[in-house]
């Protein structure tokens, strides 16, 4: 099917704020009977969970005939297995999961394979040891999101570019680094590891063990040039704002760098610019939401964007998930299983470092100009709409998530 390619103009009411999110025109491929997919999500009120629930509900359900059921929090591999139940008494024939705790994986599709139901992972990375338990049970048909490389190497450009701004004075935040989450650990490894090779700071443990320090830990480098202070702990209903306090009350900061989002403390920030009289260099591993894009409009005391440098995950990312499944519950899983196996399938995360970029891979992302992953894309590596998909097409448009190719899909005919 030719593409259709739309050339709406970037919005300067959306660049003013005076407009939400927008969708590019649906391509409509909603004729047949209606699929329930069952969505886990980690917490409903997270800018990145709303932000994949509008990409679903709003872009792929007004284009395929399907229909989103989507959780509440889940907190733990328990009541993902008990959402898992409910959404199929409901009709779910799929689940794509956003969740995927690692400790309870296995016994999560042992659920899926008890109730029939697929199941995928929408933007994770699986361990290889829990890999080789699942890969061959049928029902499950594999994962997509960045590696942990992938997560590693933000941590380090993050750092990078601070350096090279002459940070000196530096907070990280870890976030849920000492309890267990994997992906804020391995980022502030990085950021840890790069300051240690980059600026001479000296470590008085492994940067990777550190990196899951449960105290505010304050580190300097040999002459006392360079100062660190790790602040642990989530910023909801954690210690992390009360361990960010603690920080700033050391003394002078110049940057901040954040495991994940910094949406809940801006205000902190702010309150510590206008006591210091001085601006703080923000960045953040987190996602390209809505919520970021109206920070990014905002003014800092200082004048500057409240956020210097965003490095995350994008709304249409979602979009070979569901792809993934949509094929498994219309009796095409081989376009996406290979040899009898699920996948583990790999996408990069995009960088804005100023206002300007972050616009415009927002617009990208959400439909300014058409989705990163658009029904038109999806249609041809799924197998009720094209006879020719098969898994190596299926793997190259998931892994082609870099913004050179994407913009090549937006705007090739």
């Amino acid at each position: 099917m030719k593409r259709r390619i739309l050339t709406l103009m970037m919005s300067a009411a959306l660049i003013a704020g005076t407009q939400s999110t927008v969708w590019a025109d649906v391509e409509d491929y909603s004729d047949g009977d209606v699929h329930t997919i069952g969505v886990v999500v980690y917490d409903p009120d997270s800018a990145e969970m709303e932000m994949f629930a509008d990409y679903y509900r709003d872009y792929i359900q007004e284009g395929f005939p399907v229909k989103f059921i989507f959780s509440g929090k889940i907190a733990d591999s328990e009541e993902e297995k008990a959402f898992i139940e409910e959404a199929k008494a409901e009709g779910a024939e799929g689940i794509i999961s956003f969740a995927g705790y690692a400790d309870g994986l296995t016994n999560v599709i042992k659920t899926c394979e008890e109730e029939e139901i697929y199941y995928a992972l929408g933007s994770n990375t699986v361990s290889d040891e829990n890999y080789e338990v699942i890969k061959d049970n049928p029902w499950y048909m594999g994962s997509v999101g960045p590696d942990l490389e992938t997560v590693y190497q933000a941590g380090c450009d993050m750092t990078e570019f601070f350096l090279d701004k002459d940070a000196r004075n530096i907070v990280i935040m870890s976030g849920g680094a000492s309890s267990g989450n994997r992906l804020h650990q391995v980022r502030t490894w990085g950021m840890l590891n790069t300051l240690e090779e980059k600026a001479g700071l000296v470590l008085d443990e492994d940067a990777e063990k550190l990196s899951a320090t449960d105290k505010v830990t304050e580190l300097t480098d040999k002459d006392g040039n360079l100062h660190v202070t790790i602040c642990p702990g989530y910023t909801e209903g954690g210690e992390g704002l009360e361990n960010l306090e603690t920080a700033f009350a050391e003394g002078t900061c110049d940057t901040l760098m954040s495991a994940f989002h910094v949406s809940a403390y801006l205000d902190k920030i702010s309150d510590k610019e206008k006591d210091q009289d001085s601006n703080i260099m923000v960045g953040a591993i987190d996602s390209f939401s809505e919520q970021n894009f109206e920070i990014f409009k905002e003014k800092d005391s200082f004048g500057n964007a409240p956020i210097d440098y965003v490095r995350g995950k994008y709304a249409s990312m979602a979009g070979p998930a569901f792809a993934m499944i949509y094929n498994a519950i219309t009796g095409t899983p081989d376009v996406v299983r290979e040899n009898g196996e699920a996948v583990r399938l790999y996408q990069n995360l995009w960088t804005a470092k100023s206002e300007e970029e972050y616009v415009e891979l927002y617009g990208y992302a959400t439909g300014i100009y058409e989705n990163a992953y658009s029904c038109d894309d999806l249609m041809q590596v799924i197998g009720q709409f094209d006879v020719d998909a098969d898994p190596q097409g299926f793997k190259e448009l998931t892994e082609a998530s870099d913004v050179e190719s994407v913009k090549e899909r937006i705007f090739s005919n």
